[in-house]
């Protein structure tokens, strides 16, 4: 699981790392995996803190500009709102957005409430109800059996530090290929693309994964720089390193060597031009797993 070692491996230094498989594969989504089963054990790994704070700027703009919000409690499944500040308790206020029926508008309410109970529409939930937790703690836990100790709570939160860039020509392209791989635990068998938790890939309320659309150059989400990139195949990473959102991100490169000579030779010269301000590891990290035959492995660490 390089992922779950590289994120243990953390310095404050980017670094980016290309892994050269021998023929295609789902290597991008088995590394971001990893990464995803390393932060289920920080119970710092969550969007809260970014989430409140974009709640609140809502306030400072137009109320036809704010962004629809939605409650996680089914009972108000068929009502959107919009942000309206705080009440005389200092809790967060929303208002519904009146609905039309037969071309006379309903007549709006407003409910207190915590600010972690709504998110934006079209995004995952900030967090969920026990009930409703991603069910797919035991697979995770034996992934790594030497692994640190999954939080439950992390199970029921949102958390956009780990981003998949997905491959050139769309999302149901990476999406394809990872739902081929399935795990196994006790009665409980799941693909590969549910377990990493992207948005709009699962029925599940919360996301483990952020993921951005390489074609299309855009998030699933809007969310702070992530962390790390875990980005599927070439063209995919010229699109990620050329975007200012990861210029601070520690970048992963998963391509084949299967492609042909033209791409792989433009590869290898970005990945050269980058010794203007990188050095290569000169051996890897002691942490990091040994490279299975067929496969190699660069790392440039920033200086």
């Amino acid at each position: 699981m390089f992922g779950y070692y590289w994120a243990k491996d953390r310095e404050g230094r980017r670094r980016v790392a290309l892994i050269s498989m021998p023929c295609d594969s789902p290597g991008a989504g088995l590394v971001a995996l990893g990464s995803v089963r390393k932060y289920l054990e920080d119970l710092h790994a969550n969007d809260i803190e970014f989430h409140l704070e974009r709640i609140r700027n809502e306030q400072n703009k137009t109320i036809k500009s704010r962004n629809i919000l939605l409650h996680k409690n089914k009972r108000y499944n068929s009502y959107k709102f919009y942000y309206d500040g705080k009440d005389s308790d200092d809790r967060d206020v929303i208002v519904q957005i009146p609905r039309v029926r037969n071309q006379n508008p309903t007549l709006p309410f407003s409910l207190s409430v915590d600010a972690k109970d709504v998110y934006f529409d079209g995004e995952p939930c900030l967090e969920v109800d026990t009930g409703n937790k991603l069910p797919y703690g035991s697979i995770y836990r034996e992934l790594i059996s030497e692994g640190g100790e999954v939080k439950d709570i992390n199970l029921r939160k949102t958390y956009s530090g780990i981003c998949l860039a997905g491959r050139i020509m769309g999302a149901n392209t990476t999406r394809d290929i990872l739902s081929s791989i399935r795990f196994q635990s006790a009665n409980n068998t799941v693909t590969l693309d549910h377990l990493l938790a992207v948005h709009d890939w699962s029925s599940e309320s919360i996301s483990r994964l952020l993921f951005y659309n390489s074609r299309t150059k855009k998030l699933d989400r809007q969310s702070l720089p992530p962390r790390l990139v875990i980005v599927d195949g070439d063209a995919a990473f010229f699109k990620v390193y050329s975007d200012n959102l990861f210029e601070h991100s520690d970048i992963i490169v998963i391509t084949d060597r299967t492609l042909d000579r033209d791409r792989l030779t433009a590869l290898a010269e970005k990945m050269e031009s980058l010794s203007q301000w990188y050095d290569i590891e000169p051996s890897l990290p002691v942490i990091l797993p040994k490279v299975p035959k067929g496969v190699s492995l660069i790392i440039r660490k920033q200086r």
